[in-house]
């Protein structure tokens, strides 16, 4: 029993250094990317964002960062 807590305990570890393989930079432009290609965002465009909001009368969430 004590030699599969082991075995599981290092893939465990082993599974989580590969996940930490892409730095915080990548992570987040590759998450702004996705954001854009699903057309459920409208980032960096605020007379868009304004014009969506009119048009389908829901509210407007701005976020200065």
């Amino acid at each position: 029993m004590r030699r599969h807590f082991t075995i599981l305990t290092g893939l465990l570890l082993l599974a989580a250094g590969l996940v930490q393989g892409e730095d915080r930079d990548t992570k987040v432009r590759n998450d702004l990317k996705e954001v854009q290609a699903t057309g459920l965002w409208i980032y960096n465009d605020l007379p868009k964002g304004i014009a969506e909001a009119e048009k389908t009368g829901k509210p407007l969430l701005i976020v200065f960062r």
